[in-house]
């Protein structure tokens, strides 16, 4: 798959999905009405890695930020990184993300998975879609702390679901969902 597929699946609905299964987080958010901007979060966030594994070299010692979306440096969202950082030290472990970690865990010679999709899977719970090229287990921890710090209350997966249960649900994040 070419990154700018990837690079349009942050940002609009996949006509079509992979030939296997898609690897799949269940995200629960604080409230329903709260879905779409917490995916249009995600997405911004991958959508700022996909656009630095595109375009900058992983060998220097930092990567430029101008790729990050502008709400990751809002003051309001110094409460939400200390939520996001409990919230993930109770799942994962106390490991401290800075942003320079999170652009380079998108090192195309190193992640193991590709975005997909968000979808309003039930009420408070969002889909996260990424194809995992059919491996049940693989390295997505930057993917948990984008998820995290975006909003999610709790994050369970990743786990292989077939590929209809994406085509019947619905994009969230979108302007066209």
């Amino acid at each position: 798959m070419i990154p700018e597929n990837e690079l349009d699946r942050t940002s609009m609905r996949p006509d079509t999905g992979p030939r296997g299964p898609l690897a799949a987080f269940y995200v629960e958010v604080d409230r329903w009405d709260e879905s779409s901007e917490f995916a249009r979060r995600v997405r911004s966030l991958v959508r700022a890695g996909v656009e630095v594994s595109m375009r900058c070299d992983f060998d220097m010692d930092e990567l430029p930020e101008i790729f990050l979306p502008s709400w990751v440096n809002e003051e309001d969202v110094l409460e939400t990184r200390r939520d996001a950082e409990l919230r993930y030290a109770l799942h994962r472990g106390a490991e401290e993300w800075a942003m320079q970690d999170l652009l380079f865990s998108f090192d195309p010679r190193q992640r193991s998975w590709e975005w997909w999709d968000a979808t309003q899977a039930s009420g408070n719970v969002v889909q996260i879609w990424v194809d995992s090229r059919g491996e049940p287990v693989f390295a997505c921890d930057e993917l948990r702390w984008i998820l995290y710090l975006s909003g999610a209350r709790s994050v369970v997966g990743p786990l292989l679901v077939p590929l209809e249960i994406w085509e019947r649900q619905q994009s969230v994040g979108i302007s066209s969902a």
